[in-house]
């Protein structure tokens, strides 16, 4: 057995997935409220308790909470790991004087033009070249100019930004500044107004 519906039927999902959360959203029957709470177990719900719409937590906030969670991606560390593997290995042999400033300046020279520019490496075969000379090479060429590899398959989200070790920042100072913006962002938000609460007065009571 197997279920059938009727092509109106994708509508009709489309229209009660879209009412549930979006409708209610938008006519303010559903909101987000954000309050500190403080390691003692006091919180700050009655004061300064703030609200966000539901495009506003989806949008902003809570892809901030999973990005301080997770932290860097393995990707990024991945690439943190062998830029400081570069770093230390190059120390080490300017240490035993293995490689003298001169080659350190052809290091962080373009292989193209020459020229002391931000460079990036191709993914495929770990070739260097400033990203105008890319761009230039890459309209004209499918293949690396040093080693003829192909970048066919080789987009601009793929190219990796070498950084010189003044470019080098540290996670936690990533992390303290997502933060911050994070906690800027919660702070321009609307404080929600708690109702007036009526208290009858009877005048023959004094």
């Amino acid at each position: 057995m197997r279920l059938s519906y009727s092509p109106c039927a994708h509508i009709f999902l489309f229209l009660v997935q879209w009412t549930d959360c979006h409708l209610a959203g938008i006519l303010g029957f559903l909101r987000i409220l954000i309050y500190k709470a403080y390691e003692d177990g006091r919180t700050s719900m009655s004061v300064h308790e703030r609200k966000a719409t539901i495009k506003e937590f989806y949008g902003v906030i809570f892809p901030s909470l999973l990005q301080l969670q997770r932290g860097i991606t393995e990707v990024e560390e991945r690439k943190q790991r062998e830029i400081c593997a570069k770093k230390y290995t190059r120390s080490y042999e300017m240490g035993k004087g293995k490689l003298s400033e001169i080659e350190i300046e052809r290091e962080e020279e373009c292989g193209i033009c020459m020229e002391m520019k931000s460079k990036v490496v191709l993914p495929s075969c770990n070739h260097s070249l400033c990203l105008k000379c890319y761009r230039d090479w890459r309209a004209r060429s499918q293949s690396c100019p040093f080693c003829r590899d192909s970048l066919k398959r080789v987009n601009s989200g793929d190219l990796w930004i070498y950084s010189s070790s003044c470019e080098i920042i540290e996670l936690s100072a990533i992390a303290k500044e997502n933060l911050k913006r994070l906690f800027m962002y919660i702070e321009k938000l609307p404080l929600l107004v708690p109702d007036a609460v009526l208290v009858s007065y009877d005048p023959q009571f004094r």
